[in-house]
């Protein structure tokens, strides 16, 4: 009797696990296109970069600080991939921090922008003590091959406004807790100009108010690889106070087989001033 329910309960596991498919998500930020980073110039960058997305067979990535032309740059490059999202200053105005996704692996049910700012509704709102408008990109997807349900977030924070940073994820906890229902998985990915050690990281990992609990993918993995840092400068000397600013946060029931910073470099030339963050994603 034993025997049979052990192997039963073997059998149920093995079932959920290969029940579960494995989603390959990227959050990088491409550095805006600006001649002044000579060599590092997006143009030299480009194909670099939607080769690299290619490459590592990325499922779904959201990208910051994306100007009109390097949309239409990576829309180029990465003809399998659909796009959301729209210019923080409205239309096609301003950064992008847009969502790309594999069109024929991806189902868009519902997507959105809204302003990080006491008015979220509002084009092109600044909130609180922040430098410039900030925006998050959301859509909810359905997975074709199972149908599956998850929700995805992009986002990049004020550089400049520590409470805007810390308002800016609570409302964005607001808002995913107003989207999703229980159980359903969600991916948060963003350049939040913020350490582990700061408090916007700690109210976006924080179980307090609403029933949300978000968890840091990089703490979570199963195996890690690369840096501890994110932010590289576009310099090759390595510095002891080099940041951990960019992140991808998760709930829900997924398993983080691994986390990779991709410290893509060839010479003294670099990706991005950020390197990408990879997670491969079970659910």
């Amino acid at each position: 009797m034993k025997n049979s329910i052990l192997a039963a309960f073997l059998f149920l596991f093995a079932f959920t696990a290969s029940a579960q498919k494995e989603v390959k998500i990227m959050s990088s930020n491409i550095r805006m296109a600006t001649e002044s980073d000579g060599i590092n110039y997006w143009n030299y960058r480009r194909d670099w970069f939607t080769d690299m997305v290619k490459f590592e067979n990325i499922d779904v990535f959201g990208a910051q600080e994306v100007l009109y032309s390097q949309l239409e740059d990576l829309q180029n490059g990465l003809k399998d991939y659909g796009h959301i999202g729209v210019g923080r200053r409205g239309g096609n105005e301003g950064e992008f921090s847009p969502i790309f996704y594999k069109k024929d692996s991806f189902d868009v049910l519902e997507s959105g922008t809204l302003w990080l700012s006491e008015t979220p509704e509002e084009v092109a709102s600044k909130g609180w003590d922040a430098a410039l408008p900030r925006i998050v990109t959301w859509a909810k997807f359905r997975r074709k091959k199972d149908k599956k349900v998850f929700f995805f977030f992009n986002t990049h924070f004020d550089h400049v406004g520590t409470e805007a940073r810390k308002q800016s994820a609570l409302l964005i906890r607001n808002i995913i807790a107003d989207k999703i229902t229980k159980g359903t998985p969600v991916f948060v990915t963003g350049d939040f100009n913020v350490p582990p050690s700061s408090e916007a990281y700690k109210t976006m990992i924080s179980d307090e108010g609403k029933s949300l609990k978000l968890l840091d993918a990089k703490l979570r993995a199963a195996k890690q690889y690369g840096p501890e840092y994110t932010f590289n400068g576009f310099e090759m000397e390595q510095k002891e106070d080099r940041d951990l600013i960019d992140y991808i946060f998760f709930q829900g029931n997924v398993t983080i087989k691994s986390y990779q910073v991709l410290d893509a470099q060839r010479g003294s030339k670099f990706i991005s001033d950020h390197f990408p963050v990879i997670i491969e994603a079970q659910f």
